[in-house]
């Protein structure tokens, strides 16, 4: 028969677990089609935190995070780590040894935007006794056992080289009275089972928080249609479509850009002046990833691919 000392640990491992899932699954609340979706690519994480069990903590980060900001819907995501392989393949099916049909296109890899990469400052269990933080990877602690991961987060742009985001990410949850060795034997990282333990919630919860991160550094601007192509006398089709949630009978207005302002110490383009309206476009029909609108007000020798428009409100 359970004693009520176990129904109360077994209540408390079945919320942990319940949270550690949600916390998988967790996606941002924001709707992904209102914000412009950059491409990223996740590289592999430095570790200078070396783990007794022998999983390849660097790696497993790096595939966790991406799969993660796949999920959220708000960035492309593409691959760098093995683009080798994709570039053999390439060349492989222009080699002349591989069928016609179905073969790849040279020069359609897309370019990134940005780079997401990280190091890993601590990973394992630590215990305090006397008010002193030390760490004992094989040990038995007791009740002051925690799960402590740390990493330090890096986002990097690729035009300029330039880091335009860092930020420390640490959590800590209760790691119980059992041993590293005993926790983790025949664990795999970012498995199912991983997420149950004490470092996977620990992991779960940084992984939210990085995910955060680089959203708002990269990916929390509004989106605005563009022109994608000019069909005379009068038709204007635009790169936003169900996708997008464009709606049928919505207006935008097109505009131009201003000329860049420029910072005189740095040269970086930290603004626009001021652009000319071009014209006003009615939405006609809405396909999975474009729209056609008609001509409203200007000339159609006046629009342009590359475009911006912006949603004009009913009154």
């Amino acid at each position: 028969m359970m004693t009520n000392r176990h129904a109360l640990w077994a209540v408390a491992a079945g919320a942990a677990w319940l949270c550690a899932g949600c916390s998988q699954g967790l996606t941002l609340s924001d709707d992904p089609s209102r914000y412009v979706k950059p491409t990223v690519a996740v590289m592999n994480f430095e570790n200078r935190a070396p783990f007794p069990v022998g999983w390849k903590i660097g790696d497993g980060m790096r595939d966790v995070l991406t799969d993660r900001l796949v999920a959220t819907g708000r960035f492309h995501v593409i691959e760098r780590p093995e683009l080798g392989a994709v570039v053999e393949e390439l060349k492989l099916q222009h080699s002349g040894l591989t069928r016609q049909q179905n073969r790849s296109s040279v020069g359609r890899l897309k370019n990134c935007n940005y780079l997401v990469k990280g190091t890993i400052t601590d990973f394992g269990h630590v215990s305090t006794r006397r008010g002193a933080m030390w760490w004992d990877m094989l040990g038995v602690f007791g009740g002051t056992n925690r799960a402590v991961i740390g990493m330090t987060l890096y986002v990097v742009d690729v035009e300029s080289g330039q880091i335009i985001a860092s930020e420390s990410l640490e959590e800590s949850v209760r790691a119980g009275d059992l041993s590293v060795q005993a926790q983790y034997r025949n664990v795999g990282f970012g498995g199912t089972v991983f997420y149950r333990t004490p470092l996977g919630r620990a992991t779960a919860r940084v992984i939210d928080r990085a995910v955060r991160s680089v959203t708002r550094s990269i990916a929390a601007r509004p989106w605005e249609p563009r022109i994608a192509l000019v069909q005379p006398p009068a038709t204007v089709v635009i790169n936003g479509g169900a996708d997008r949630r464009v709606r049928q009978g919505a207006s935008f207005e097109v505009y131009q850009l201003g000329s860049p302002i420029i910072d005189p110490d740095t040269g970086d383009v930290i603004g626009h002046q001021p652009g000319k309206t071009v014209g006003r476009l009615l939405v006609k029909e809405v396909r999975p990833r474009y729209s056609v609108a008609g001509i409203m007000q200007g000339r159609v020798d006046d629009f342009q691919q590359g475009q911006r428009c912006r949603a004009v409100r009913e009154e």
